[in-house]
């Protein structure tokens, strides 16, 4: 059985607090740093390693009993609990957006997300596009600098907004092509801050081929508390997710509006292999 909101709302504050510290770390850093790849060719930079390394030593000394998943390297994990034997996991992208990031382009996020039994209970991202903390307590309600905010699930227009990430390894499915034909289609170059500009009412979805666990751990529980849906490309719940056996696998995900959701997930299903 799932705890309540009430037991799991100073974790949110905490997570805030952790997004605020990343936030601090990340921002003298922004553009003066240089990019190397690690072994799948991905991009790092030294802010992402001083940014993790600065919100883990807090949590191992705040919350020694539980159990961390993160993006980059962990340079001491005996500091923290083995996911095998906690039921709490907080999963953590350091910077969501390094490309951004390292050309000085301030439009990358800081995500804070903890799981408990591989469910989303608490979450806290800091945007820096805005400069803004986006938080959620599961049951709870969404947040912007502690105000409760909540999506408008609106009709579908051509002023209708879609995020769309970027298909890398991928082909991008046949509809994605009929998606850009017939709404605004914008690449922010983070996932995070997709998720954040939708539950902000920014857009009213989001498409991720590529989505890894640290960058939708915080955004999901956001947006579904704000009162979006999150699902995988089936319609499918993402949780509750098995810590123990997650490799850094990619989760394909579509988030958005009620009416926005139920129309990629039905125009997915329909298009052609």
């Amino acid at each position: 059985m799932m705890a309540s909101a009430d037991d799991h709302s100073e974790f949110e504050l905490f997570a805030r607090e952790l997004a605020r510290l990343g936030a601090s770390t990340a921002q003298s850093m922004l553009g003066t740093v240089t990019v190397s790849r690690k072994q799948d060719n991905t991009p790092v930079t030294e802010a992402d390693h001083r940014v993790q390394a600065a919100l883990l030593d807090v949590l191992a000394s705040r919350h020694p009993k539980h159990a961390i998943l993160v993006e980059e390297t962990v340079a001491d994990p005996e500091q923290h609990a083995a996911i095998a034997n906690s039921e709490y996991c907080w999963v953590i992208d350091p910077i969501d957006g390094t490309r951004n990031f390292a050309r000085g382009l301030n439009v990358y996020a800081i995500s804070i997300g903890l799981l408990h039994r591989g469910n989303p209970v608490a979450a806290a991202m800091f945007d820096a596009s805005s400069g803004r903390v986006y938080s959620a307590t599961r049951g709870g309600g969404a947040h912007i600098d502690g105000e409760t905010i909540q999506m408008e699930d609106r009709n579908l227009s051509p002023d209708t907004v879609l995020l769309i990430s970027s298909f890398r390894r991928h082909r991008p499915p046949d509809m994605v092509a009929n998606w850009m034909g017939r709404f605004i289609f914008r690449n922010l170059g983070s996932i995070c801050v997709h998720f954040t500009w939708l539950a902000a009412g920014y857009a009213e979805g989001a498409y991720a081929p590529e989505c890894k666990l640290w960058d939708l751990a915080a955004g999901a529980l956001i947006v579904e508390e704000a009162g979006g849906r999150v699902s995988d490309v089936s319609g499918r719940s993402i949780w509750p997710i098995d810590l123990n056996a997650y490799n850094g696998e990619d989760l394909p995900i579509i988030a958005a509006t009620p009416t926005m959701h139920e129309h990629l997930i039905n125009s997915y299903s329909e298009s052609p292999s």
